[in-house]
């Protein structure tokens, strides 16, 4: 990771906006004092802690949009992916306009996000959804005043205790991946990018037809992530036809022009035909004359 978290220099804070109907999208400065300032780098020690690094970084796993993931884990992804693009125009976002009011509208805060500088004026971003303090209810909090407990009445920001994922200038690592994926809109983009996936693994795989594929997809959130995990393997030029016709096959998948002409599947069969160019399907035989059909919603190579 690119960056000194031992000697980081300088803190701000920022939030992103909207009301309740999406609407009035904005990015502001919130300033802060030098305590919240300390308590910002500690959530930012306590990510890094979480996540591995720096020492688990050269085995970090690669975020797939295909996978099903657990609350917690250790994943990277670049920058510079293509469905990332919204992410990469927060961090490129510059002169924000500054209110220190802008928590009184507490409710309409999405994420925020901190920006650290380092001594090398390198900077690093760190995230987090505002899922925690949007809950609180202001009635059920109390504090001493003057020898007595007292109701506060007063909004509250409520800082968490690490944030979900943190951004250098060309990685991502993300701790919560269900975080990332909600601050960074990661399914619509994927969805909204599913045609453009499935003519670019057209390209590697000469003999398949993706017509029906792209149009399924296009209004399919999960078969669009299959496009985007799919297009991301550096293997699809060494796909075998007969192997893979006979993967489908195996798998009860129907699909059309299996010898000759372009290779696609039948009405119906798109998404367990993504399944299985993406290693998520597969067929055990135990017992005599019983095939057994099963996806993988998470997997791991051996």
């Amino acid at each position: 990771m690119n960056f000194n978290t031992g000697n980081i220099t300088l803190v701000t804070l920022y939030g992103y906006f909207e009301d309740n109907h999406s609407q009035n999208p904005r990015h502001i400065q919130i300033p802060v004092d030098p305590q919240v300032q300390g308590e910002l780098k500690g959530m930012l020690t306590d990510t890094v802690t979480r996540l591995g690094l720096p020492a688990i970084e050269p085995n970090m796993q690669s975020f797939d949009p295909a996978e099903k993931y657990g609350s917690e884990e250790q994943l990277k992804i670049s920058l510079a992916t293509p469905y990332l693009q919204g992410l990469a125009s927060v961090v490129a976002l510059r002169n924000l306009p500054s209110d220190a009011n802008a928590l009184t509208q507490v409710s309409e805060l999405d994420y925020y996000y901190a920006i650290f500088t380092d001594d090398q004026n390198r900077h690093l971003y760190a995230f987090r959804r505002a899922s925690q303090f949007k809950g609180v209810t202001r009635s059920k909090l109390a504090f001493i005043n003057g020898g007595m407990l007292t109701l506060l009445t007063s909004q509250v920001f409520r800082l968490d205790i690490d944030f979900d994922y943190i951004v250098t200038n060309q990685d991502v690592y993300i701790l919560r991946p269900s975080g990332f994926e909600y601050t960074t809109n990661v399914g619509e983009q994927i969805l909204q990018a599913s045609a453009a996936n499935a003519q670019s693994i057209a390209v590697s795989v000469n003999y398949l037809d993706v017509t029906s594929i792209s149009a399924y997809a296009s209004t399919h959130k999960k078969s669009a992530r299959l496009l985007a995990a799919i297009k991301g393997r550096d293997d699809l030029d060494q796909i075998d036809r007969d192997l893979l016709v006979q993967a489908c096959q195996s798998y009860g998948i129907s699909v059309l022009n299996p010898t000759n002409g372009q290779l696609t599947p039948d009405t119906g069969h798109e998404y367990d035909f993504l399944c299985i160019l993406d290693r998520r399907a597969y067929t055990a035989i135990l017992i005599p004359n019983q095939p057994e059909k099963y996806e993988a919603a998470s997997r791991v190579q051996k």
